[in-house]
């Protein structure tokens, strides 16, 4: 993504590497939501969270673990949301076609606080 980002805007790729202890995180209290796999439950998170017209968050997560979504969640959303593709074909094109990898978003400030900058 930091090649990418360098290609169109210019400048140096940065990548910054953080350590999470995701163990102390839970036992702190902060509500986290894991996504094991690609599925409806997960898809539809991902449409709500970006057809949120709004800076508020739609949920109560701290922390969200998943599978990251190809590039084209935007288009694939246009495309949902015009009765153009079901909800199933809408998961699928989602799917990161050189296989699932999977991402963290920090949701709140005492979430942050368990990142530590290696």
């Amino acid at each position: 993504m930091a090649s990418r980002r360098v290609r169109l805007y210019g400048g140096e790729p940065v990548v910054s590497v953080f350590d999470f202890d995701e163990t102390s995180a839970k036992k702190s209290g902060l509500l986290l939501k894991d996504f094991q796999f690609y599925s409806k439950e997960w898809a539809q998170f991902i449409l709500a969270n970006r057809a949120n017209g709004t800076r508020t968050q739609i949920h109560d997560f701290d922390i969200v673990h998943g599978p990251i979504a190809n590039d084209d969640v935007g288009f694939q959303i246009r495309r949902l949301l015009a009765g153009i593709i079901t909800i199933d074909a809408f998961l699928e094109a989602l799917k990161y076609k050189q296989g699932i990898t999977y991402q963290y978003f920090f949701a709140t400030e005492s979430s942050i606080k368990y990142l530590k900058k290696l």
